[in-house]
């Protein structure tokens, strides 16, 4: 996490330094709610448990800084990094570790904390007057802590490559409405958990995004922003590892799982 700190001030540094020279930084800030739907399956796709939220119980802040690298008349190329936090809870249904009663026999809630870090290259070619289309190439961070009860809290950490591609429309002057679409490679996936102590190595981490972002320019300094994202995480399951829990060692796995995700994003950017 400290070089993912580190990362964003040297960019927020070198975005300082050449917007000072060529006045080309864009700075946001957007209020996230997040709607969670977790699910982890055993090895014949039974589900074993489940994390719920909707959109007000999770909420967080999207922040980011983009500055223009190269324009023509029909193209450019930015430069951006955004840095999404989110924190709440949601609903746990499953059982009891260890227990093997069936889903649904433990009821409780969650406290979570979401970190999500990125860095990309965007390339945008006008096509028409009002379309454009655009291609993104970056690297990502992302970190989920999950604090089940008050000894067990499990974090799952991968880096991803991110790559994308997307339209844009601009309705009238004022008014930009597009469609993204994003694929993360996820490498580097792990999962550490408190109690039993254990820090495996997940299978696979596979991430798609669809987004539709909409922009309403107040000024030519400011925008409104706002952004309705879906996201699906297919997490393959971890290597078997063995822990001491009540008493003796047992063998553990971090089962295969998915996400179905949505976030509704609301704030505002300034051009410098």
């Amino acid at each position: 996490m400290q070089n993912v700190i580190k990362t964003v001030v040297f960019i927020l540094l070198l975005s300082l330094s050449i917007e000072a020279q060529e006045n080309r930084l864009t700075t946001s800030v957007s209020l996230v709610g997040m709607s969670m739907d977790y699910r982890e399956y055993d090895a014949n796709g039974k589900i074993l448990d489940s994390e719920m939220s909707g959109f007000s119980e999770m909420l967080g802040v999207d922040m980011g800084i983009s500055f223009l690298m190269h324009k023509t008349n029909n193209a450019s190329t930015r430069l951006e990094a955004n840095l999404i936090t989110l924190t709440g809870d949601t609903d746990y249904v499953g059982s009891l570790l260890g227990s093997n009663n069936a889903y649904g026999s433990a009821t409780s809630r969650t406290v979570n904390n979401i970190i999500d870090f990125d860095i990309k290259v965007i390339r945008t070619k006008l096509l028409t007057k009002a379309l454009e289309i655009n291609y993104l190439l970056g690297l990502g961070y992302h970190y989920w802590e999950r604090q089940l009860f008050a000894r067990q809290v499990e974090g799952y950490e991968w880096y991803s490559l991110r790559a994308g591609v997307g339209l844009g429309y601009r309705v009238n002057p004022k008014i930009k409405i597009a469609t993204d679409l994003e694929y993360q490679y996820g490498f580097k996936h792990t999962m550490t958990s408190s109690y039993p102590a254990l820090d495996v190595r997940l299978g696979s981490a596979d991430i798609a995004k669809f987004s539709i972002p909409i922009t309403y320019e107040l000024n030519q300094n400011m925008n409104i922003i706002m952004a309705y994202v879906y996201e699906i995480q297919e997490i393959s399951a971890s290597n078997i590892q063995s822990a001491l829990y009540e008493g003796t060692y047992q063998s553990f796995l971090e089962p295969q799982s998915t996400a179905k995700n949505q976030y509704i994003k609301i704030g505002v950017d300034f051009k410098y």
